[in-house]
């Protein structure tokens, strides 16, 4: 009965590695104008990455806290497992410890954070929920974490995001992934694009065109 508690256990910690390594590489990958379209759209699951990417060094410090405590509990089970199973052989504690390395650097970091490249918004959107109950469950450790290094280091405030016409392009040729435009989104995004090619200010005089045309 130890032995299958302590299975399910260290199942539970590889699996919790794989979600925050994917989660962190997922949530780096996402464009944010996508992102920030969607919620403005009234996608829940847009939303809660819209607020995880918002205080972005909150999110990434509760995800580097999981990941951590993820790999505590895994190495710990794992070497429990092995002397439950393997008490009087050597070798084989060897080959468990030599396995259970592979299997959490690939099932642990490798697979998820290639899954969630792939196709980061999409994967992200249905992480989500998951992520919001996670992020709930560790953001008091993260932000308390956060604060503590802050006392330590100086750190400068992030730059504000900005739209490029890069975003703006990616967005406009690039619909897959639930992104949807209505035509006066795209004619405002075309207009800002005609005055940035010409130098001119973007101003909201100059967007009026749009709606005519």
């Amino acid at each position: 009965m130890i032995t299958f508690l302590l299975m399910v256990v260290f199942a539970g910690a590889l699996a919790l590695a794989a979600f925050c390594a994917g989660s962190e590489t997922g949530l780096l990958s996402l464009n944010r104008g996508r992102i920030t379209h969607l919620a403005r759209e009234g996608s829940r699951a847009a939303k809660i990455l819209a607020a995880a990417l918002a205080d972005l060094p909150n999110t990434v410090t509760t995800l580097l806290v999981g990941n951590n405590l993820a790999a505590v509990v895994y190495s710990s089970t794992s070497a429990a497992i092995a002397q439950r199973l393997f008490p009087g052989s050597p070798a084989a504690k060897l080959a468990w410890s030599a396995a259970a390395a592979l299997a959490v650097l690939y099932l642990g970091e490798f697979l998820p954070k290639l899954f969630c490249t792939a196709r980061p918004l999409r994967r992200m959107l249905s992480l989500a929920q998951t992520f919001r109950v996670f992020s709930l469950a560790l953001r008091p450790l993260g932000v308390a974490l956060n604060a503590a290094i802050n006392l330590f280091i100086s750190r400068r405030p992030l730059p504000r995001e900005r739209l490029t016409t890069g975003d703006l392009l990616t967005i406009l040729k690039d619909r897959k992934d639930g992104v949807r435009l209505t035509d006066f989104e795209s004619a405002l995004i075309s207009r800002i694009l005609v005055l940035r090619k010409k130098g001119a200010e973007v101003t909201p005089e100059a967007l009026l065109s749009a709606i005519d045309d």
